[in-house]
């Protein structure tokens, strides 16, 4: 099967949305309590390029907080609204943020809403009453995302043109502004990253996925692959139409250079004075564990959860294990542990 590195930018436009909104949230929970003294605080960078972060500080500094705050909402506290866009655009195969918007007042609310619903995979329809569907959020996840989801349950209407006047408004003060530059930067990062595939398809999937893609190449399944430039590292996976599609970020260099030095030692041993890191690495050399065990197992919020598995993720220690049921499993990768370790080594005794 021929694969190719797509870019699309209706999905790059939802890209920015997740970025802002994130990294919002991100700078929130960082400063929560719960994570003051982690040694790790400060090693890790969701930006490295520096034309996305002068982005975000541009809107950060210029966006009316009645906006950030629905954005943060729609990115943060409403899991399924940016999956639902992201299925939507690859369907209907849309290619601009104005397509997206439309393609979203022509959908009917109930649809979006029931989307989210079937994120939350509980055991039940949709049609179920609400009393039935409160208690089964508390129970499964808490308080607080159940009175947000009945919330937008018992008004679907209002809240879809909340989302729509949301995008409207980001696209055109934050996103619009730059369009033409980011797809001139894009054309040319598709190029280089299509090259880069095809010359080892394996390695490429294997490196900028953090996991082991070989049953999906070897095995000839559906794949698509899209690039993102705001989502500048991040790494996404979907199952749309029994198609696997990975969505990342076209900052990928840092991944593919294999040099052990003496900040990546120093980031090491901040990364491993956390207990909760050292369990998270023994329970997944054991056997693979998706989110919700481990933010079950732990007792942590996702956000604060997120934080340590990314910490993890980029040095390596843990991959991904691509499945086929949208749900992100993670195992410790042993080798390269055990190369770090060997790294950390001979730079102490050297």
């Amino acid at each position: 099967m021929e694969y190719k590195i797509e870019y699309n930018k209706a999905i790059e436009f939802i890209g920015a949305v997740f970025k802002y909104g994130t990294n919002k949230q991100q700078q929130n929970n960082w400063n929560s309590k719960e994570l003051q003294g982690d040694l790790s605080k400060g090693l890790l960078d969701f930006s490295p390029s520096k034309y996305v972060k002068d982005w975000l500080k541009h809107v950060d500094e210029n966006i009316s907080p009645f906006l950030r705050n629905d954005i943060v909402f729609i990115v943060a506290k409403v899991p399924g609204v940016l999956d639902f866009c992201f299925e939507l655009a690859v369907k209907k195969d849309l290619n601009g943020p104005q397509e997206l918007i439309k393609s979203l007042k022509d959908i009917g609310s109930i649809k979006i809403i029931q989307t989210i619903f079937e994120n939350y995979n509980l055991d039940m329809p949709f049609e179920s009453e609400n009393e039935i569907i409160k208690n089964a959020l508390i129970s499964l996840y808490n308080e607080e995302i159940s009175s947000l989801f009945m919330q937008i349950k018992n008004h679907p209407e209002e809240f879809k043109n909340k989302v729509i006047e949301a995008f409207k408004t980001f696209y055109e003060l934050y996103y619009k502004p730059y369009e033409d530059k980011v797809y001139d930067i894009m054309d040319r990062r598709c190029i280089e990253h299509n090259k880069l595939f095809h010359e080892d398809p394996l390695y490429f999937l294997n490196t900028i996925g953090i996991g082991d893609y070989s049953k999906i190449v070897v095995e000839d399944k559906a794949l698509r692959m899209f690039v993102s430039f705001y989502v500048d590292i991040g790494l996404f996976h979907y199952i749309i139409d029994d198609v696997f599609i990975l969505f990342f970020g076209h900052t990928i260099e840092h991944r593919f250079e294999n040099k052990l030095n003496q900040e990546k030692c120093k980031a090491l041993f901040k990364a491993l004075s956390d207990e909760k890191r050292l369990e998270i690495i023994k329970i997944t050399s054991k056997r693979p564990w998706y989110n919700k065990e481990l933010a079950d197992y732990f007792n942590l919020t996702t956000a604060t959860l997120s934080y340590h598995l990314n910490l993890l993720l980029d040095l390596g220690i843990l991959n991904f294990e691509p499945s086929f049921n949208n749900r992100y499993y993670y195992t410790t990768n042993k080798e390269h542990l055990k190369k770090l370790f060997e790294m950390a080594f001979n730079e102490i005794v050297d």
